[in-house]
């Protein structure tokens, strides 16, 4: 038995319990995911490390100008080989810099592309083989920004706010070693304050990760309300529901903003002490060794020297402190990911056994199967349900909403898993098949057929591939469909390109679409979902011709609450509550007296009558108003 999820009665959400627990050695993942582009990045660091100490060096050297310049013995010509000579280094140090900027930009920005690459393909590669339920319980939004706000994240910190860090870094340590060999005691002091600017550094990176958190969690959330608004537009618009959708979308940005102003706070206190804390620091430095100088001491160049290179490292590693905050962003966007990424899948996409193709016969047997979603565990929909399908014959399922018929496609889908009993495709359990195999040997049309906003041709040949197919084979299979005209009067023929889930075709042309593709994978099985209930008198026609071609030698379920559509079915099954209550044929179901499927039917013919007779008195109006205007 799969326990997938548990619903807390406290919390609105809906908790996974087979995500992934993530700690610190978790993280290690993403190293290995991004593996040898290490190597490039840590190319990039050299270069960026090199350009960065440039300007402690060439305090530095500046320096040794200075001891020229302030010895009493220099004369011009010493002044001139002592100009030339820091000249030459500076040209040097320029030349070194360049060429280690140039491989800073080169190599950082190869591998902030490539890493961004690696950590995508391993996303969507985990994300793709999920259980159908994983989506089901997970906004699509929150699922999406992984992939536009996370990784992005990720990549920045380790590219460009690495590199930056590792130049500050590199600035302090060259300068404190340089500062030390001219002048350890004005070094000393000048550090002695360091550790409290660590402290309090130290404090806000703890305080700053668990408010990034709660900002990340709330920035998701205000991103799915304003995705359902944005979704929902029509109907929002239809119910005059602007002022409210709006409020409830304010009410999520104001404990964002709180949120972020306590962030703020703490940086600013932060930043602010370290601040008041160098610049004091410096003030300091400057009375003691400018007091030195006037005492002789110490040289007007070591001051000038140290002075500089330390007030440059200081700096930077007050700068480098900004790093700990990206870094903690990047590890919680790296949570995100990894959540998806570790999580091992309840029903796998791949794995098992495989029949011989030219051995499929497509009987199929429901034996004795139980099963609740895991998002409502204390509603049963399917209680010991047992069904015998034989080859090539067509079964419809119908009843009312919630009796279970589309769980019953979903379950020989393989999209979820029976708790008890068992399924099986000509003897096999459905549970020791290769998922991909089995996908392949099933055909479906639903009621809103999904197309992709490609052209009408890779729509139709998608299942196998536009590689593997011919053009006359996707014609045929459209010409069988009753979609080959359609698509000729159309502007670029099957070249056509089609909007988001083919938002430019109509709803009978996107059922034949769909027939076309199903007739092109020419499946052992056959689910028809509600095929044709959203569709008017003509398309339902040409749609229902275009099912009675591919339905033809095929295993067949097909799920209807318009019984017009499965009279002509070899056997008919009636669901309530997960049961089946009848089972027979339409004159056999027809014969039960107060059967429920005769109920069904009387009250369908009832409201026939009743649609027809109101479509007749509109007639009736329109040609009184004719005859008198």
């Amino acid at each position: 038995m799969v326990k997938s999820i548990a619903v807390d009665k406290n919390k609105t959400e809906i908790q996974d319990q087979r995500e992934p627990k993530i700690n610190l050695f978790s993280h290690l993942k993403i190293f290995q995911i991004i593996g040898f582009n290490w190597i490039i990045l840590l190319i990039g660091t050299v270069g960026s490390t090199g350009y960065g100490v440039i300007p402690v060096i060439v305090n530095y050297v500046l320096g040794d100008l200075i001891k020229t310049f302030t010895n009493a013995n220099s004369n011009q010509e010493m002044l001139g080989e002592s100009v030339d000579q820091v000249c030459v280094k500076l040209t040097i140090i320029a030349f070194c810099g360049g060429v280690g900027f140039l491989i800073q930009q080169l190599f950082q920005n190869w591998a902030n592309v490539r890493i961004g690459t690696s950590l995508r393909e391993a996303y969507m590669s985990a994300l793709i083989q999920q259980e159908v339920h994983f989506f089901e319980i997970r906004k699509i939004g929150s699922l999406m920004s992984c992939l536009t706000e996370d990784i992005p994240k990720i990549q920045d910190v380790f590219t460009n706010e690495f590199n930056i860090f590792m130049q500050e870094i590199m600035q302090f340590i060259v300068g404190l070693i340089l500062s030390l060999v001219c002048d350890w005691k004005m070094t000393l002091l000048f550090i002695s304050t360091i550790p409290l600017t660590l402290i309090s550094h130290t404090t806000m990176s703890i305080i700053s990760t668990h408010l990034i958190k709660k900002m990340t969690l709330l920035t998701r959330t205000s991103a799915g309300v304003a995705n359902e608004i944005t979704t929902c537009l029509r109907t929002i618009r239809s119910m005059a529901g602007e002022k409210t959708e709006l409020t409830r979308y304010g009410i999520e940005l104001k404990e964002l903003n709180k949120v972020g102003f306590i962030r703020s706070t703490v940086h600013g206190v932060a930043f602010g002490f370290a601040a008041v804390v160098v610049w004091g620091t410096v003030a300091l430095t400057f009375w003691y060794s400018g007091h030195q100088a006037v005492l002789g001491l110490t040289s007007l160049a070591s001051l000038f020297q140290v002075f500089g290179m330390m007030l440059i490292g200081c700096i930077s590693l007050i700068r480098s402190a900004t790093f700990f905050p990206q870094l903690m962003k990047s590890y919680v966007s790296e949570t995100h990911l990894l959540k998806v990424i570790l999580r091992k899948p309840a029903i796998p996409i791949s794995g098992g056994k495989q029949i011989p193709v030219d051995q499929i016969r497509g009987n199929i047997d429901f034996e004795k199967v139980c099963f609740t979603y895991p998002s409502r565990p204390q509603q049963q929909v399917l209680t010991d349900f047992s069904l015998k399908i034989k080859q090539g014959q067509t079964v419809a399922l119908v009843g009312p909403s919630g009796s279970g018929k589309s769980t019953v496609v979903g379950l020989l889908e393989r999209f979820y898993s029976p708790q008890q009993g068992r399924i099986f495709l000509d003897g096999e359990d459905l549970t020791d098949l290769d998922p991909i195999f089995l996908h392949k040997q099933i055909g479906i049309v639903e009621q809103e057929p999904v197309l992709f906003s490609k052209s009408i041709r890779y729509n139709i040949a998608y299942a196998i591939g536009v590689e593997n197919v011919s053009q006359e084979e996707i014609e045929q299979a459209a010409k069988l469909a009753n979609a080959h005209q359609f698509i000729m009067d159309l502007h670029d023929g099957y070249d056509t390109m089609l909007g988001e889930k083919g938002v430019s075709l109509s709803g009978g042309q996107k059922q034949r679409i769909a027939i076309a593709r199903a007739l092109l994978q020419n499946p052992k099985i056959l689910l028809l979902d509600e095929a044709t209930s959203a569709l008017d008198t003509e398309s339902e026609r040409l749609v229902q011709q275009a099912l009675e071609n591919l339905m033809k030698n095929r295993t067949t379920i097909c799920i209807a609450h318009r019984l017009t559509t499965v009279i002509n079915s070899d056997v008919i099954c009636v669901l309530t509550k997960g049961v089946i209550r009848e089972m027979g044929t339409h004159q056999q179901l027809l014969n039960i007296e107060n059967g429920i499927y005769k109920n069904l039917a009387l009250k369908q013919m009832l409201g026939n009558d009743e649609s027809q007779q109101a479509e007749n008195q509109e007639e009736d109006t329109i040609d009184n108003d004719k005859i008198n205007p």
